[in-house]
């Protein structure tokens, strides 16, 4: 995305701009040839002004016969117009409460708009009424408005969620993929397949979890083992594992929010241990039921010390350095090079992809 200019995001929304063909005065035609307008006419590409003379004079059209005609055609596209409108489906009225949500813009709108598509850190940097999105399959945060208002303005296999802004402000409507995440597990707000996506009645919301709305009018009470929690986009019906026995091989682990849910762990609970001051835990909608917990010491920043002997740094923090033996870093993590000056380190699974 780095490389798109704001220019070509918007030509390629209209119909000619995308091969070049809408551009100094020629117009893209149904049967593949080139089009000019010339004193206000459409004319064919290789056509002698001679010879279009002379069709003209042959075909003894009248300017008179002409603007009738064109007025003709003119006289009921404001009922095509209303009737247009008429069947589209009309955006819901916002809940009490609700967050403001982007509009769907027009392309002229997009156009005035000197940040459209640009990118951004947060809500401050986009000109009302864009938000500030950070979109997982573009791998960008860039200004934008919504893309529907209802489901029914969505390609098949997708449904239309708000998703929370950067900074927080506007939601942002999208057409996102309906996935196979159950309530209560990991997702994307903006899911890239549908192993990261939640299903068709579920909503992804606070910090990434499939979940049913609540605490509004008409919405039943959270089911046992969920709580409501007030959320982005909405409140939902979040996962708890408080006060509750974890099957077994199981931890509850907590999250942001006030959510917790039981996982199998993979590395130090560093959530049991009072000597670690940065505990970090990382979930993925790709693999439900699990979670990866590293007891977190930074390196490579100006200031701090060298890495303890048995570790080195990879990716700003101290990790233990491990062999090429299998299962030398224990079950969910592997065994890989962050930097070729440096040793081996044991790596979590889930940056695989990564290394």
């Amino acid at each position: 995305m780095t490389w798109r200019l704001r220019a070509a995001l918007l030509y390629q929304e209209l119909p000619g701009f995308a091969d070049g063909s809408a551009q100094a005065g020629y117009l893209p035609a149904a049967n593949g040839e080139s089009h000019a307008l010339e004193d206000g006419r459409e004319v064919v590409a290789g056509e002698s002004r001679e010879s279009r003379s002379a069709n003209h004079r042959g075909r003894g059209v009248s300017t008179r016969a002409i603007a009738g005609a064109v007025i003709g055609l003119l006289l009921p596209l404001p009922l095509v117009l209303l009737l247009l409108n008429a069947g589209s489906p009309p955006q819901p009225p916002p809940e009490p409460g609700a967050l403001p949500v982007s509009p769907v813009l027009e392309f002229e709108e997009k156009m005035r708009l000197q940040t459209y598509h640009r990118h951004c850190r947060d809500g401050s940097e986009c000109e009302p009424p864009l938000s500030c999105l950070s979109d997982i399959r573009r791998r960008w945060t860039w200004c934008t408005d919504s893309q529907c208002m209802t489901d029914v303005q969505c390609p098949e296999g997708e449904v239309c969620r708000s998703v929370e802004a950067v900074g927080g402000g506007r939601l942002v409507r999208l057409c996102v993929t309906v996935g196979e995440r159950q309530e209560g597990q990991p997702c994307w707000s903006t899911p890239t397949t549908r192993d990261t996506a939640c299903g068709s009645e579920l909503l992804c919301g606070g910090e990434g979890w499939c979940a049913r709305p609540c605490g509004r009018q008409g919405t039943p009470p959270c089911p046992e083992g969920f709580f409501c929690a007030n959320v982005a986009p909405e409140p939902l019906c979040l996962p708890t594992c408080e006060g509750r026995s974890c099957p077994e091989g199981q931890r509850c682990v907590r999250h942001d929010d006030g959510v917790s849910a039981c996982a199998v762990v993979y590395g130090h609970n560093c959530q049991d241990d009072p000597t670690c001051t940065e505990c970090d835990v990382a979930a993925f909608p790709q693999s439900p039921g699990q979670v990866w917990m590293e007891c977190v010491r930074r390196c490579d920043l100006d200031g701090l010390p060298p890495c303890p002997e048995g570790s080195a740094c990879g990716w700003l923090q101290c990790r233990p350095t491990c062999t090429a033996k299998p299962n030398s870093c224990g079950k969910g993590f592997y065994c890989a090079r962050a930097d070729e000056d440096r040793p081996p380190i044991c790596m979590p699974e889930w940056m695989r992809s990564k290394d």
